[in-house]
């Protein structure tokens, strides 16, 4: 509801809504709160036409939306001096190995940083505080590194940047 009455979030609220996680979700904000960094429409546009996140089966999108998610509440002043940096996410519950699927937090030049392994991503701007619930706009869509590289990321990217082929002109 706080991303319909939010602008700039329908890819996410969307995809949220179609994954079913949102009671993933509603669980543990009853425990220690939850932190949900959401991309903006603008960080969905972004992502290369090729990206692999818009082929993953359904379960494996959940899986990314899930990595986007902290299990606790964590209102800005505590992102920005956050103590531990590397969180471990919702989708870590999903892992088979402990220690996957988290995040590092840091502050760089004035902002609080997201590093997944894969790409760094910013908070824009807080969209929800409200405890148990936080919930932040992020300049990227967060990739685990689970299941992407940053070398097939920079792959993606060469291939959508590079210019078209020459055409041949044989006669």
């Amino acid at each position: 509801r706080v991303l319909t009455d939010a602008r700039g979030f329908n890819v996410a609220a969307s995809l949220l809504e179609a994954s079913g996680v949102t009671d993933d979700f509603e669980a543990d904000e009853r425990g220690a709160g939850i932190t949900i960094f959401v991309p903006t429409d603008d960080a969905f546009a972004s992502l290369p036409a090729g990206d692999r996140l818009q082929s993953l089966p359904a379960d494996r999108k959940a899986v990314v939306l899930r990595f986007h998610v902290l299990h606790s509440y964590y209102p800005l002043g505590s992102l920005e001096s956050i103590v531990n940096p590397l969180q471990p996410t919702l989708a870590t519950e999903y892992a088979s190995q402990a220690g996957r699927f988290t995040l590092n937090i840091t502050r760089s030049n004035g902002s609080v940083a997201i590093d997944t392994g894969v790409v760094q991503a910013t908070i824009t701007r807080t969209v929800f505080d409200q405890n148990p619930v936080a919930v932040f706009a992020v300049s990227k869509v967060l990739l685990p590194k689970e299941m992407f590289t940053r070398a097939d990321s920079a792959a993606v990217v060469a291939a959508a940047l590079a210019p078209p082929p020459a055409a041949s002109n044989s006669m």
